[in-house]
């Protein structure tokens, strides 16, 4: 568990299929994402099941919902996984999930700060990566907002609603994190 100024995060687990199943299932969240929505409870039943047994071994990766502080209402997921682990420092990639209401209010930026915090001070890593659709400004500006920088584009590697697009990559080094934290907004 972890915290950020308005929100906690934590562990995804069985009693959280609604939250998971509002985001997976919504076009709109999903539009730029690599999976396709969720279409039915019954799909997505499975699908929960096998995040939470992947997540049981955190050096695979983890999810966390974000929960309103004062509220105690969940928002979104913020995630990671692990690209790389090794004993001179891994390398995890990070990702965000919000229900549309909550859009345009900074908390993609504040659970993705969280979590990069979260992941250099408690792990064995040097580099947070993160990837987007390059139709996804949105989340292409929250990674600057994270401070991250801008290291690729992979031409027509995601195939979404019958079309293939390129992909964005950012990262940023726990070095860069430790001179920027004070920093980013």
């Amino acid at each position: 568990m972890f915290e950020s100024t308005r929100l906690i995060y934590r562990k995804l687990d069985e009693t959280d299929f609604d939250i998971f199943y509002a985001l997976y299932s919504n076009e709109d969240v999903m539009k730029y994402a690599y999976l396709d929505r969720l279409k039915s409870r019954e799909d997505s039943i499975e699908v929960f099941t096998e995040v939470l047994q992947n997540q049981r071994d955190q050096n695979k990766g983890t999810q966390y919902v974000a929960i309103f502080r004062e509220t105690n209402v969940a928002i979104g997921i913020v995630d990671y996984s692990v690209d790389i682990n090794h004993e001179k420092g891994g390398i995890f990639e990070i990702g965000y999930f919000i229900k549309p209401e909550y859009w345009g209010q900074g908390l993609g930026t504040e659970m993705g700060k969280a979590l990069i915090d979260y992941l250099f001070n408690n792990f064995n890593i040097h580099k947070v990566i993160a990837s987007c659709n390059s139709n996804n400004r949105n989340s292409e500006n929250i990674m600057l907002k994270l401070g991250m920088t801008k290291e690729g584009v992979f031409k027509k590697v995601r195939y979404k609603n019958g079309q293939w697009d390129d992909e964005i990559k950012y990262g940023l080094l726990k070095e860069e994190w430790m001179c920027k934290k004070s920093y980013i907004v």
